[in-house]
C-alpha cells in the first residue's frame, strides 16, 4: 500500500481487505451493470444520469464534499465504485490507515472501531448516504475499522487514486479534512469510555438572549469549554440556534449528523444515532448541532427535543443548550428541565424591552425561579449606552457577570480555527466565559 504526502500529513487511500465477504465485489459489478446499463441502453461503460445524479447527492450530503463545485462533484462522483455486502458479513478495513472512503448507498450497516487487542472503542449505525471514517495512517496498526452488514447493503468507495484524479488541486483540503473527522472519531471513543464510567442525570443550562448578535453562541460555546476543563469529555453542547446554529463552525468542528436528523431513526437506533451525530472538541467538550440546514427546523419539536435530553443526561456531567433568540416548542422543552437558565443581554436600548418581556414570561409564566436564571452583560461596543448599573435598574436584577468588549477577538479566533479561550486566555471572552462557569458551578452546587 502506497502513502502520498499532502501538507504537514500523511494519507493512505489503498484496497478494501474483503477477504471475510467473497464474491461481493464481482456481485456488485454485476448489480451496478444492471442498474447503469440495463438491457438495450447502450454499452455497459456508460452511466445513465440517474445514477450519476444518485452519487453526487451522496457526496452533496456529506459535509466533506460539499462545498465542491458540480464539476469536481461529478468527477469524484465516476470515480466512486459499488462493493456489496451481504448480511451478517463482515468488511475489515486494513488497519494500515486511510484505506477507503465509504459511503453506505442503502440497507443498513454497523460500523465499529477497535483497538489492536480488539476491544470495541465505538460503534455507529450510519444511515443511507453517510460517510464512514477511516482510520489516519499516522494511528498505525492501533485501530481497526469494520463494517458488519446488518442487511443486504451497497457501500460506495472512493479510493486513493479516485481521489487523485476526482479532486484534483482540492484533494490537499479534502485529505486534511478527512483527518481531521478521524480526529473527531478518536475524541467520540474517548469521551465514550469516559462517560461510561460515570453515570449520572446530568443537569441542563440554557443560555438565552432576546436579542440576536448578542454574542450568545460565543459565550456558550467558550463557557462549556471552561466547564470540560473540570469535566473533560463530560459536557455536551446542544445547539438550537436554529436554523443556522454556529457553535460546530465557532468550534472550528466539522458536523455530521444534527438532533433533528435523528428524528428519523427507528426506536432501537435512536441512542446510538445521537451519540453519533456528536461532534467532540479537544478541549473536551461535545457539540450536538440542532440542524444541518434551515429545512430540518420543522423537525425540531419539543418531543423530539425531550427524547434527546433523556438520552443524552445519563452520559454527561453537564448539558449546556444554545438557544439563541428562539423562544420556540424545543427551546421551551428545554428552559422547563434546565437548572440553570443564562440570559445574554447587551447594554443596548433597544435590547431592554425584549430582555424585560423574556424575563417576566420566564418568571411569570414558565414559573422559572430567580435563583435559577443568571444574567451576563456582554458589553459588544467599546462604548455602550448603558453602563451595568443602569442596566440593572431597568430589568431590577443584578448582573452576575459582566463580560467586557473584545473587539474582534471572537471572530479572529474562529478565522484561526479555534475557541477565544485557547487561542487568547486573557482576552475579555476568555475570561467571562471562565466566570461564568464558576457560576453555574456555583448555581449546580458543584463547588462544594
Amino acid at each position: 500500500m502506497r502513502g502520498f504526502h499532502l501538507g504537514g500529513g500523511c494519507y493512505s487511500i489503498g484496497v478494501l481487505n474483503a477477504r471475510e465477504v467473497p464474491e461481493t465485489l464481482q456481485r456488485a459489478r454485476e448489480e451496478e451493470l444492471g442498474q447503469v446499463a440495463p438491457s438495450g441502453s447502450g454499452s455497459a461503460g456508460e452511466e445513465m444520469p440517474s445514477a450519476l445524479q444518485a452519487r453526487m447527492r451522496i457526496l452533496e450530503m456529506s459535509a466533506v464534499f460539499s462545498e465542491l463545485n458540480d464539476g469536481i462533484l461529478r468527477a469524484v462522483a465516476r470515480r466512486l465504485r459499488p462493493v456489496a455486502l451481504a448480511a451478517r458479513d463482515t468488511l475489515r478495513l486494513g488497519n494500515q490507515g486511510g484505506d477507503v472512503v465509504a459511503f453506505v448507498a442503502s440497507g443498513q450497516v454497523e460500523e465499529s472501531i477497535t483497538d489492536a487487542a480488539g476491544k470495541v472503542l465505538l460503534t455507529r449505525r450510519p444511515s443511507a448516504g453517510t460517510m464512514v471514517i477511516l482510520p489516519a495512517p499516522r494511528t498505525g496498526d492501533r485501530y481497526v475499522t469494520s463494517i458488519y452488514g446488518l442487511t443486504d447493503a451497497v457501500l460506495m468507495t472512493l479510493d486513493r487514486d479516485g481521489l487523485m484524479e476526482g479532486l484534483g488541486a482540492d484533494v490537499e483540503k479534502i485529505a486534511v479534512t478527512l483527518d481531521k473527522l478521524w480526529d473527531q472519531e478518536l475524541s467520540a471513543a474517548a469521551a465514550m469510555q469516559a462517560q461510561s464510567a460515570s453515570r449520572t442525570g446530568a443537569p441542563i443550562v440554557a443560555f438565552y438572549s432576546a436579542k440576536g448578535g448578542s454574542g450568545t453562541t460565543t459565550l456558550a460555546v467558550n463557557t462549556a469549554a471552561a466547564l470540560a476543563r473540570k469535566f473533560p469529555r463530560q459536557v455536551l453542547l446542544i445547539d438550537l440556534g436554529a436554523p443556522f446554529g454556529h457553535a460546530a463552525l465557532f468550534s472550528d468542528l466539522i458536523a455530521t449528523g444534527s438532533l433533528a436528523s435523528a428524528s428519523k431513526a427507528s426506536p432501537v437506533d435512536f441512542e446510538g444515532v445521537v451519540r453519533g451525530n456528536i461532534v467532540n472538541h479537544r478541549s473536551g467538550m461535545g457539540v450536538l448541532p440542532g440542524t444541518l440546514r434551515p429545512e430540518e427546523v420543522d423537525l425540531l419539536t419539543g418531543e423530539l427535543t425531550g427524547r434527546v435530553l433523556d438520552v443524552v443526561i445519563a452520559w454527561q456531567k453537564i448539558i449546556v443548550v444554545d438557544l439563541g433568540t428562539s423562544l420556540a416548542e424545543s427551546a421551551l422543552a428545554v428552559i422547563e428541565r434546565a437548572e440553570c437558565l443564562v440570559a445574554v443581554v447587551p447594554p443596548e436600548i433597544a435590547a431592554m424591552t425584549d430582555a424585560r418581556r423574556a424575563l417576566a414570561i420566564f418568571r411569570d409564566i414558565m414559573n422559572v425561579p430567580d435563583n435559577r436564571m443568571e444574567l451576563v452583560l456582554n458589553q459588544r461596543s467599546p462604548h455602550p449606552p448603558l453602563d451595568r448599573t443602569a442596566v440593572e435598574s431597568i430589568l431590577g436584577r443584578k448582573m452576575s457577570v459582566l463580560v467586557g468588549f473584545d473587539d474582534s477577538r471572537p471572530e479572529d479566533s474562529t478565522l484561526a480555527g479555534g475557541l477565544v479561550l485557547q487561542h487568547d486566555p486573557s482576552a475579555m471572552v476568555s475570561r467571562g466565559a471562565t466566570e461564568i462557569a464558576r457560576v453555574i458551578m456555583a448555581s449546580l452546587k458543584f463547588d462544594a
